[in-house]
C-alpha cells in the first residue's frame, strides 16, 4: 500500500471515529415531537439537548399562538414559570461563594422585617429553609397575591406572612411555597446591593450567554418573538390574550416570572452540568455550589405510577435548593418544573451522562413535556423503548374522564328563591379590610346590583350577582377569569354586617379564598371628599372654635388646605423656625453645637430695651432655672427648647441667633408669613400686639423641607427630625394614632391657642406632613379636637395603600 493511500486510510479512520463520538438525536425525533404536538393538542413547543457540554439541538415546533401561522422557533421566548427559581438559588449560591452570605445564616439578618406566626421559626428560619418549602406554612401560601398580580410591594407581601398560620411544624413537611422565593429574591437585593433582576440578567444571563431571555416578567409583552398562553375553556383549546398582564407581576419574578427560548435555556443546561462552567469556558460558580444546589434537603412523597407508566416509577424524590432530584429507570436526574396559566416547562439532567434536556410548551399538558423528554433520555441512555405517548395519552383521557364525571355528579347548586336576604341592598355597600387582600369596596350599581372592587388586587374585582339569602356571586371583570366563589355576609344582632366570607358551592372543593375575612372598616375615607365631610362633622362638634389645617403627602405632592392662609398665634411652634436658625448658624461655623453657653435669664424687651426675666413657674420645663450661671450645650438648650417647651432655653438662643436672623432664614425658605419677633414673656411687646405668628401653611412647607432634607443640610434636617420624635407632648397629633407610626413634632400652646405641627411616618416608609391649628376652645376641647382630626388625615393616609 503507498503512503497515499495509508494516508487516505488513516484519515478516514479518524473521521469515522468523530462521526461515532458525535451524539445524535433519537431517529426520527421531528416526527415524534409534531406526533406530541398533535395527540396533546399543543399549539407549540421549544426543545432544547445538550449532551457532553454542546447543544445537539435547539430548535421550536409548531406555532406561537393558535390560528396564527408564525412558527416557534429556537429563539421563541416561553414563560419557564417556575424553573425560575433554579436562577434564584443558584444567585444565593454564588453570593455564598462570595462570602458574602451564609446558606445556614437567620432570614432576619438581611430581611428584619420578615415575621411569621411563630417568633421560633422568625428567628431560626435560614437562607437554606427559605427555598426548600418546609417552613411550616400552607401549600402555596398567598399565591392568590401573586398569581394573578396584586399591587403591593415585595415588602408588603412579605410582610403579611405573619398573619398566615403555620399549618406544619417546622421543617417537618413538604408544602410547596412561591412566596418565599420572593422573600430569596429580596435576600439577593439585599447582600449584592442590585435588584433580584438585575442580578439575574447581569451575572447569570449575560455570562452565560441567554442574550433573549427575560428577567423582568413587564418586559415579555415588548419581545416580538414570544409565545402565547392556551388553556381549555368548555371543552375548547383558546388563546390568553391577557396573560401579559394576568400571569405573574414582577413582584413574583423570583419564583417565577423569567422567560426564555430553547436555546438560551440550552446554554443554562450547559453551565449546570459543567459546575458553573458555561458554554464561553467563563466560571460563574464552582463544583461545591452545585453540590449544594443539587443535593436533597427535604425529601418528597414518592406516589405510585399507574400500570401504563409504570417505566416511570421513581424510588426517590426530593427538593434542594432551586432543584428536585429524583431516579429515572436507573439513573439520577436533576430538574424542575414549571407552570404558569398556559404554559408549562421542565428541565432534565442526568449528570453521569452529561445529558440535558429543556422542553417548553405553551398549553398545560404535563404529558406532553414528559412524552418528550423520557423518550429522549431513554436514547442516550440505553434504555429499553417505552411508548410515552401511549402512557401519558391515557394517563391524560383517564384524567380528563374522572373531571367529565364528577361533573356530572356535581350539578351546578340552584339558588332558592325562598331564601331572602337580611337587609336591602344599599346595607351591602360599604368598605371593607381584609389583612390579606387589604382594602375591598362595595358599591350598589344602577340601583339593582352590587360590584365589588379590590383597590390592591384588582384583577378580582367584579360584579356580584346575587344568589339567595345573603350570598352573591363573584363574576370577574376579566372574562377569561369566569366566576369566582361566592360572597356570603354574616350580621350582628342589630342586623348590621359583621363580616363577609367567601365560600364555595360545596363543602368538599377547594377554596382558595377561605382565609379572605371583610370587616366593615368604619374609619375608611375613600377620597378628599370623604375627608372633608369628616373633618366638618368634627368641626360642627366645636362651633366656637376657629380651625386651619394643612397636610402635605412627601410621596404624591397631594395637599389639603383649610384656612391655610389665616394667621394665628405662634405660641411654640415658633421653636421649630428657632431650632433651624441655630443649626444654620453652627453650619456656617459661627459655633458648634457641642460649645457652651452661660446659661442666664435677663432678657431686654423689643419695645424699649427694658429688661425682664421669666417666671420658673409658667415654664413647662423648670430645670433649666436651677442651673442659671452654669453651661450647657448649644444642642442641649435646643433640645429642651423642642421636646419639653422650654422657654427659657428659646429666649437664650432667640438671643444669640438673634429673631432677625430667624426670619431672613424663613424667607430665604419661602416662607412669607411666620413672624418671630421676640422672645417668651415680652410683656410690653404682647401688650401692643407685637407677637409671634404663623399660617398653617407655612409650617407646613418648613416640615416638608426638613422632611425632604433641605433644611439647612440633609445631615442637619436629620438631626433636627430626631430631636422632634423625642417630643414630649403627644396629646394631639400622636394621641390616636398606633403605636408604630412615628411623629416628629412641635406643639404650641397658650391661653384659649392650641397647634402641633410636624412630620408623620407610616410603618410602611410613607410620610405626610400635617399642622393643626385652633384658637378660642378650651384646651380640653382643642386637644380632643386635633387628636380627633389627627386620626382622620391618618385613615385618609392609610387607606391610600390598601
Amino acid at each position: 500500500m503507498s503512503s497515499l493511500s495509508r494516508f487516505a486510510l488513516v484519515f478516514l479512520m479518524s473521521v469515522s471515529v468523530v462521526f461515532a463520538q458525535q451524539p445524535t438525536v433519537p431517529p426520527g425525533l421531528d416526527g415524534y415531537v409534531h406526533r406530541v404536538l398533535k395527540e396533546f393538542n399543543v399549539p407549540g413547543i421549544g426543545l432544547g439537548i445538550v449532551k457532553d457540554g454542546k447543544v445537539v439541538l435547539a430548535k421550536g415546533y409548531g406555532v406561537k399562538k393558535l390560528g396564527d401561522p408564525d412558527p416557534v422557533d429556537e429563539h421563541t421566548l416561553f414563560n419557564i414559570a417556575s424553573n425560575s427559581k433554579a436562577f434564584t438559588g443558584t444567585a444565593l449560591a454564588m453570593l455564598v461563594e462570595e462570602g458574602k452570605l451564609d446558606w445556614d445564616d437567620p432570614v432576619i439578618k438581611y430581611l428584619p422585617y420578615l415575621e411569621f406566626a411563630d417568633e421560633y421559626v422568625t428567628r431560626h428560619l435560614t437562607v437554606r429553609d427559605l427555598l426548600v418549602h418546609h417552613s411550616g406554612l400552607p401549600a402555596y401560601a398567598n399565591d392568590f397575591l401573586l398569581f394573578p398580580p396584586s399591587t403591593f410591594t415585595r415588602k408588603e407581601l412579605l410582610q403579611k406572612l405573619k398573619d398566615v398560620p403555620l399549618k406544619h411544624d417546622f421543617r417537618s413537611i413538604y408544602a410547596y411555597d412561591n412566596i418565599l422565593y420572593v422573600a430569596a429574591g429580596e435576600v439577593v437585593e439585599a447582600v449584592s446591593g442590585i435588584a433580584w433582576e438585575d442580578f439575574i440578567k447581569t451575572r447569570i444571563f449575560d455570562r452565560v450567554g441567554m442574550n433573549r431571555s427575560i428577567s423582568r416578567y413587564s418586559a415579555l409583552k415588548d419581545q416580538k418573538n414570544v409565545a402565547y398562553a392556551h388553556v381549555y375553556r368548555d371543552g375548547k383549546l383558546e388563546v390568553r390574550e391577557r396573560f401579559f398582564e394576568t400571569n405573574i407581576g414582577d413582584n413574583g419574578n423570583p419564583a417565577g416570572g423569567i422567560a426564555s427560548s430553547a436555546a438560551d435555556m440550552s446554554r443554562w443546561l450547559i453551565t449546570q452540568l459543567d459546575s458553573g462552567r458555561t458554554p464561553d469556558n467563563r466560571r460563574i460558580f464552582t463544583g461545591a455550589a452545585t453540590e449544594e444546589l443539587w443535593k436533597i434537603v427535604r425529601p418528597m412523597p414518592v406516589s405510585k405510577e399507574p400500570a401504563w407508566l409504570k417505566a416511570n416509577q421513581k424510588n426517590f424524590w426530593g427538593y434542594g435548593l432551586g432543584f428536585r432530584s429524583y431516579d429515572y429507570r436507573g439513573v439520577k436526574v436533576v430538574g424542575h418544573g414549571g407552570l404558569l396559566t398556559g404554559f408549562v416547562s421542565q428541565i432534565a439532567m442526568i449528570p453521569e451522562h452529561n445529558l440535558g434536556v429543556v422542553v417548553l410548551t405553551n398549553q398545560l399538558s404535563s404529558g406532553a413535556y414528559w412524552s418528550i423528554i423520557n423518550h429522549i433520555v431513554d436514547h442516550f441512555v440505553g434504555n429499553e423503548p417505552f411508548d410515552w405517548i401511549a402512557g401519558y395519552k391515557k394517563e391524560y383521557d383517564s384524567s380528563l374522564s374522572r373531571q367529565q364525571k364528577a361533573g356530572r355528579e356535581d350539578s351546578a347548586v340552584v339558588a332558592d328563591p325562598s331564601w331572602k336576604r337580611t337587609v336591602p341592598l344599599t346595607d351591602y355597600v360599604g368598605v371593607y379590610k381584609d389583612k390579606l387582600a387589604g382594602r375591598a369596596i362595595i358599591t350598589l350599581v344602577d340601583d339593582t346590583a352590587l360590584r365589588i372592587d379590590f383597590p390592591k388586587v384588582p384583577h378580582y374585582s367584579g360584579r356580584l350577582r346575587y344568589f339567595h339569602g345573603d350570598q352573591f356571586r363573584l363574576v370577574y371583570d376579566n372574562t377569561e377569569r369566569g366566576e369566582g366563589p361566592f360572597l356570603t355576609f354574616l350580621f350582628n344582632a342589630d342586623k348590621s354586617i359583621y363580616e363577609g366570607r367567601f365560600v364555595t358551592e360545596r363543602a368538599d372543593e377547594r377554596n382558595e379564598w377561605a382565609d379572605i375575612v371583610l370587616r366593615p372598616d368604619k374609619d375608611a375615607i375613600l377620597d378628599t371628599a370623604m375627608l372633608q365631610k369628616r373633618i366638618a362633622k368634627l368641626f360642627a362638634q366645636y362651633p366656637k372654635g376657629r380651625f386651619a389645617y394643612a397636610m402635605v403627602d412627601m410621596q404624591t405632592g397631594e395637599q389639603l388646605l383649610h384656612r391655610a392662609t389665616e394667621t394665628f398665634h405662634a405660641a411654640s411652634t415658633m421653636k421649630t423656625p428657632v431650632m433651624i436658625e441655630v443649626f444654620r448658624q453652627a453650619a456656617a461655623g459661627k459655633f458648634r453645637l457641642t460649645d457652651s453657653i452661660t446659661v442666664y435669664n435677663e432678657f431686654r424687651s423689643i419695645v424699649d430695651n427694658s429688661t425682664y426675666a421669666l417666671p420658673v413657674d409658667t415654664d413647662s420645663e423648670g430645670d433649666l432655672y436651677a442651673r442659671i450661671g452654669t453651661k450647657l450645650t448649644w444642642y442641649d438648650l435646643v433640645y429642651r427648647m423642642i421636646t419639653e417647651s422650654s422657654n427659657l432655653a428659646t429666649n437664650i438662643l432667640i438671643d444669640r441667633v438673634g429673631a432677625k436672623n430667624i426670619m431672613k432664614t424663613m424667607k430665604s425658605l419661602g416662607l412669607k408669613d411666620i413672624q418671630v419677633l421676640r422672645g417668651v414673656e415680652d410683656t410690653k411687646a404682647f401688650e401692643k400686639g407685637l407677637n409671634n405668628t404663623t399660617t398653617a401653611y407655612d409650617l407646613m412647607l418648613l416640615f416638608k423641607q426638613l422632611a425632604e432634607g433641605k433644611a439647612v443640610s440633609p445631615a442637619s434636617s436629620e438631626a433636627m427630625i430626631a430631636i422632634l420624635k423625642d417630643q414630649h407632648f403627644r396629646s394631639m397629633i400622636p394621641a390616636r394614632l398606633p403605636k408604630d407610626v412615628r411623629v416628629a413634632h412641635k406643639t404650641g400652646s397658650i391661653a384659649g391657642i392650641r397647634h402641633d405641627s410636624g412630620i408623620v411616618y407610616l410603618p410602611d416608609g410613607r410620610a405626610y406632613v400635617l399642622v393643626l391649628l385652633s384658637g378660642e376652645l378650651e384646651d380640653s376641647d382643642a386637644r380632643d379636637a386635633l387628636a380627633a382630626m389627627s386620626r382622620v388625615f391618618y385613615d385618609y393616609m392609610r387607606g391610600k395603600n390598601e
